[in-house]
């Protein structure tokens, strides 16, 4: 029984190891074999007046089977694969140069002693792993990080769905509408950012003087007035996830409904929600992701600030005593001032993959979840 188990096991990185060789041997063969055959093959009917037909490989080997029969043969799914293979390859070719290379040279670049300035990288194996869980602005940041995300991902959806609801009702100037809310996504992070922290400092200076100079004087107003310049930048995206899955609600169930006497929150909850689960897992996703990596609209509002103690039980918890910190110091802000402030590209660089994995993890864990309650619903 053991037996057949590894066995099965065995098969199945035999495959995936095959299909990695065929990915990696299919473009060398269809940008450089195929069109010389064919050049070729021109080349005998109209100089040499003898036609070469090509014959189908007869050998045994199953990759070469494979790669005759789907990429460079000429049955009609290998001419299909080689067109798309052709429209493929220039964005196919930019993804890899600059994110799948880059993306491997930083998990190596994690393990060294690299500054980003020296010639002379060093392989220091997972030093900068356990320095970054023994600091405790990393442990802070990513605990702000996480209730930054709940926070925004809570608000922005609530926010767009009430406005989708809003939106696909019988009103006369609902494309309008529809417009207005969505025009904030078109500004970008960082001129939104330098926008609210003029429209906080300067245009309201009630707030500004409760506030104080740099938006808060404690972290939670300063959170509060980040997460109502996302909402109100993010939310007319994600309502345009809604009205698509609002719109396609069957208007006979509502009419029956309320012919039946059912109330709008019945309608709402046993009709509308069931039937728009799958929105709500696109969009919870695509929230989630924005929120963790939440960048430019910091930096150009509060650049982390302002500073607070740090927590009682990070304290205990770390060995640390009582210190001043950047309460809104978000782990993508972190981990750049790591590496372009301080100079440490190697230990901001483990940061990265440690944020990546972390993400990696809840991203999928949220996606299994809706999905299971799609079908619940």
């Amino acid at each position: 029984m053991e037996n057949s188990v590894f066995v099965k096991i065995g098969k199945f990185f035999l495959r995936i190891l095959e299909g990695i060789v065929i990915f990696i041997s299919a473009f060398p063969l269809v940008l450089i074999y195929a069109p010389l055959r064919n050049l070729y093959k021109r080349f005998s009917k109209s100089v040499l007046k003898k036609p070469i037909k090509s014959m189908p490989y007869q050998g045994n080997v199953r990759i070469f089977r494979y790669l005759d029969k789907y990429i460079i043969g000429e049955t009609k799914y290998a001419q299909k694969n080689r067109v798309f293979i052709y429209f493929l390859l220039p964005s196919l070719s930019a993804f890899i140069i600059f994110v799948i290379i880059p993306f491997f040279m930083g998990i190596y670049y994690s393990f060294t002693d690299w500054e980003g300035l020296s010639s002379v990288i060093n392989w220091v194996g997972f030093a900068n792993y356990k320095d970054i869980f023994t600091d405790y602005k990393f442990v802070y940041s990513f605990f702000r990080t996480i209730q930054y995300s709940l926070l925004s991902v809570l608000f922005v959806n609530l926010f767009a769905f009430g406005i989708a609801l809003l939106v696909t009702q019988k009103l006369k100037l609902k494309n309008i509408y529809r417009a207005g809310f969505f025009m904030p996504n078109l500004i970008g992070g960082l001129v939104l950012g330098y926008i609210w922290k003029f429209v906080y400092s300067s245009a309201l200076p009630a707030i500004s003087e409760s506030l104080g100079p740099n938006l808060s004087l404690n972290a939670d107003t300063a959170m509060g007035a980040i997460i109502a310049v996302v909402v109100w930048q993010y939310a007319g995206y994600i309502m345009m996830i809604y009205i698509a899955a609002l719109q396609n609600v069957p208007q006979d169930l509502i009419e029956a409904s309320k012919i039946d006497g059912a109330s709008a929150w019945q309608r709402l909850k046993a009709i509308t929600l069931p039937l728009v689960a799958q929105a709500f897992t696109i969009s919870l996703f695509l929230t989630l992701v924005t929120s963790f990596k939440q960048f430019d609209t910091v930096i150009a509002l509060t650049n982390g600030a302002p500073a607070a103690l740090l927590p009682e039980w990070i304290q205990s918890f770390m060995n640390e005593s009582t210190r001043s910190i950047l309460s809104m110091n978000l782990m993508a802000l972190d981990i750049y001032n790591t590496g372009w402030i301080e100079n440490k590209f190697s230990v901001g660089q483990a940061k990265a993959v440690v944020f990546f994995i972390f993400l990696l993890i809840v991203s999928v864990i949220q996606v299994t979840y809706n999905k299971r309650r799609e079908v619940e619903l």
